[in-house]
């Protein structure tokens, strides 16, 4: 494994956060496996895979995706798996993802692929890893973790050239396991230009980093074929799966909750943000 020691280069972040990436943002290329440390502390790995994807790759093709538009205008296609944590407008409680209930044993194929992932992470950032990991065991029930990893959930992006972006909403200061599977494209790379790296994001690849901590996107897409495609799947650990409680202690909250509120209403006293919750 080649090692590069590098220092983040100062940006004007208005310049790039929520415009397309460019492979003319970055001078270096890089289609090799290689450990990018900045003060001798590991930061970025990008490492092709030695194992069998196909079942991922089956997995990733079954399921359902939704069409975003994200606030910058964007239109993406993506799924999550993994776990919810409680919305308190849409859903006051945690729960699996609809893939789980929609596609099980496509879910159950990508949830365990993080396994693979978290043996690359435990190798190459021992220390962040056990940070990570140490935290997850100390405040997120077993119930809502992927088994055997140190997350809680994850999101699979089909064709997305996403724009530049920070990652929000995860633990902070440990890192996302992306792997990409990829056929028939021109572009889709991963660009990171405070470190002036555009990695290839070939097929069978991987990429561990900060998304919080690192800007990044994904210069644009060019199918060559008719069945080509980009897949990444993302694996990450959510911030607020630390307030789930366990599954029958989570049921019995919001059954309380529940009956609370047909108390309430039984009495008029429902308010507007009662309302609002119940929608």
């Amino acid at each position: 494994m080649k090692t590069l020691e590098l220092l983040r280069k100062p940006l004007e972040l208005s310049q790039f956060k929520k415009r397309s990436a460019l492979e003319s943002d970055c001078s270096t290329f890089i289609n090799h496996d290689l450990l990018v440390t900045e003060n001798g502390v590991p930061r970025i790995l990008y490492k092709k895979l030695d194992i069998d994807t196909a079942a991922l790759l089956h997995a990733v093709r079954k399921i359902k995706y939704e069409k975003n538009t994200r606030t910058t205008g964007l239109v993406t296609e993506s799924a999550i798996f993994g776990y919810n944590p409680r919305n308190v407008i849409r859903k006051d409680f945690c729960s699996a993802t609809s893939m789980a209930y929609n596609h099980p044993s496509e879910h159950a194929l990508i949830a365990n692929f993080g396994r693979e992932l978290s043996r690359l992470y435990q190798e190459y950032f021992p220390d962040i890893f056990n940070t990570h990991a140490g935290f997850v065991d100390e405040k997120i029930s077993p119930d809502w973790k992927i088994k055997d990893t140190p997350f809680t959930s994850g999101i699979v992006n089909r064709n997305n050239p996403l724009k530049y972006h920070f990652d929000a909403g995860n633990v902070k200061n440990v890192l996302s396991n992306m792997v990409v599977l990829k056929k028939d494209v021109q572009g889709g790379g991963l660009a990171c230009p405070e470190f002036d790296l555009l990695f290839e994001c070939a097929n069978n690849t991987v990429m561990l980093f900060d998304g919080q901590q690192i800007l990044h996107g994904v210069t644009p897409i060019h199918k060559t074929s008719p069945n080509a495609f980009r897949y990444s799947v993302v694996y990450y650990t959510l911030l607020q799966m630390w307030q789930c409680l366990p599954i029958g202690d989570e049921i019995a909250r919001i059954r309380k909750i529940h009956t609370q509120r047909e108390r309430n209403r039984a009495a008029g006293k429902v308010d507007s943000s009662q309302l609002a919750k119940d929608v």
